[in-house]
């Protein structure tokens, strides 16, 4: 008997430790996981964008300070200040009616250049797309389209349409998660597109969050009835 009251007693000691760190740990990552990941970003783009300068910083910092162990940290940070600084000026310089025309002469001379033009005025165009001043132009709008299989439905962008064997298509970017820069161009029957009431800054974010972030107040779905006739569930 009091074997088994130990060993009922273990076991419940057992339990409540298993649950008090199940508990409390997976409080701790939703706390931290945040925090680590936005911390991996930015040391992402600030390697990136410190390793851009890093070339000219380093050696003026060498020729007027001796080699010391804080002297490559302190240039990646100068670096990094220095690229932002350098694509600030670019940016400010691109404004002006003076920049504009310079960049446009340079444009047109790269444009000409065989295979290099091509794909410079396609990577020019992509950005383009997730500009500010450009996004509602480009994407028309938040659309649910059948993909990979006609019983599940992805969020999408319309860009136009077109008309192929008397039919009418949908021209259809759809981004991945969660990087919405790349993803697939289809061609989908306007019959089988769903329209949402999303704007297209909330599809990115819905998008980019993998679904978490939904707009408040909002179904995501105007033609609900034609997804219940067709027995989809979304």
């Amino acid at each position: 008997m009091e074997n088994n009251e130990l060993q009922k007693t273990s076991k419940s000691e057992m339990k409540n430790i298993k649950d008090f760190l199940k508990r409390y740990f997976i409080a701790g990552l939703l706390i931290l996981l945040p925090l680590w990941l936005t911390v991996v970003v930015f040391m992402i783009v600030f390697d990136w964008t410190s390793d851009i300068s890093m070339t000219y910083t380093l050696p003026i910092l060498k020729y007027f300070i001796k080699d010391k162990a804080w002297i490559h940290l302190l240039a990646k940070i100068l670096s990094f200040f220095l690229t932002i600084i350098i694509i600030c000026f670019v940016g400010f310089f691109a404004t002006n009616l003076a920049g504009k025309k310079l960049f446009k002469f340079f444009e047109d001379i790269i444009s000409k250049v065989p295979a290099i033009g091509g794909l410079y005025s396609a990577f020019k165009k992509f950005i383009s797309f997730f500009s500010s001043d450009n996004l509602g132009k480009d994407f028309q709008k938040v659309i649910f389209v059948p993909f990979p299989t006609k019983t599940s439905y992805c969020v999408a962008f319309s860009t136009g349409k077109r008309i192929i064997n008397d039919q009418i298509y949908v021209t259809v970017f759809m981004p991945t998660t969660p990087n919405p820069t790349t993803g697939f161009l289809i061609l989908v029957k306007e019959e089988d597109v769903i329209e949402s009431d999303y704007t297209i800054e909330e599809g990115i974010q819905y998008i980019m969050s993998a679904g978490i972030i939904t707009p408040e107040n909002k179904t995501g779905l105007k033609d609900i009835n034609k997804a219940e006739n067709n027995n989809v569930s979304l």
